[in-house]
């Protein structure tokens, strides 16, 4: 006797188990992942409960789900991955957009002049400069990466949302600064310890370290962004960059011993410290 095939509903019951101990949004998470599995978006998952799933749809999301039990994010898994009003296409090479990164992107744009020019550190997908050039067509952004792949990435996505007022390039954090001012620098730099326990931890275990880890308890990438970003300010640049929770204090005074006049620590949406604002 044949056995009934698996509907998507109970793939999606099974899954949400499976996925409970490791992530903290198993359903959402196993709908993305069948989705992705069935080249289906959500809305078409969630009207179509009894769908009769084929083998080989099966052998797809049932390797997607162990892959996240193994550690993978889930942007990682599906090659995309949502920001702010716009998705970005990823690979294993670049870290996966954090909710928490939103923050930069608010505090940016506020008080920016009309016209300017902005410089992003770091920036691996493009996410950061990209949702900047969106949101200012009038401004000029500059992008760079030491990562030859995360540069060719973040074209594409520029390329994908059709920005023209968008430029990435390969950059060392040390000798590749470009020579005239810019009226913003940002950068989310490499900041964790590198005995971090939470490297370990679900959806971080398997992003890649250069772009996590920096020395001196994760404050090197930091002391250098800040140094480097004084000697191309006016009197007027601000100076913005991403930082563990548990560095507010120590990054504040990173940046004042750099040269910036005022910095001041930022709370994201959980109220931890998440950035520091400087300027003259």
């Amino acid at each position: 006797m044949t056995a009934e095939p698996l509907t998507l509903r109970q793939a999606l019951l099974e899954s949400r188990t499976r996925l409970a101990a490791c992530s903290d949004s198993p359903a959402v998470d196993a709908e993305w992942l069948w989705g992705h599995a069935l080249r289906r978006s959500r809305s078409w998952l969630l009207a179509h409960p009894e769908w009769p799933l084929t083998p080989a749809e099966r052998t797809r999301g049932e390797s997607l789900i162990c892959r996240r039990q193994d550690g993978h994010s889930v942007a990682h898994l599906c090659g995309e991955c949502e920001f702010l009003d716009f998705s970005v296409r990823l690979t294993s090479q670049v870290l996966a957009p954090r909710p928490e990164t939103e923050l930069l992107v608010e505090q940016a744009l506020n008080g920016l002049p009309r016209r300017a020019r902005i410089l992003e550190w770091g920036t691996g997908s493009g996410v950061l400069a990209l949702a900047l050039a969106r949101a200012r067509p009038d401004c000029q952004v500059l992008a760079l990466d030491h990562s030859r792949a995360a540069v060719k990435l973040a074209q594409s996505n520029a390329l994908r949302l059709r920005l023209k007022n968008v430029r990435f390039m390969q950059g060392n954090w040390r000798r590749h600064w470009p020579g005239e001012a810019f009226d913003l620098i940002l950068g989310n730099p490499p900041y964790v310890a590198l005995h971090d326990p939470h490297l370990q931890s679900p959806g971080v275990c398997r992003e890649p370290r250069s772009a996590l880890v920096a020395p001196a308890q994760g404050t090197q990438a930091i002391r250098i962004l800040a140094t480097q970003a004084r000697r191309r300010a006016h009197r007027r640049t601000r100076f913005l960059l991403e930082h563990g929770a548990d560095q507010g204090l120590s990054c504040q005074r990173i940046v004042q011993r750099a040269g910036w006049g005022r910095a001041k620590t930022l709370l994201d949406l959980a109220g931890l410290p998440r950035a520091c604002l400087a300027s003259h």
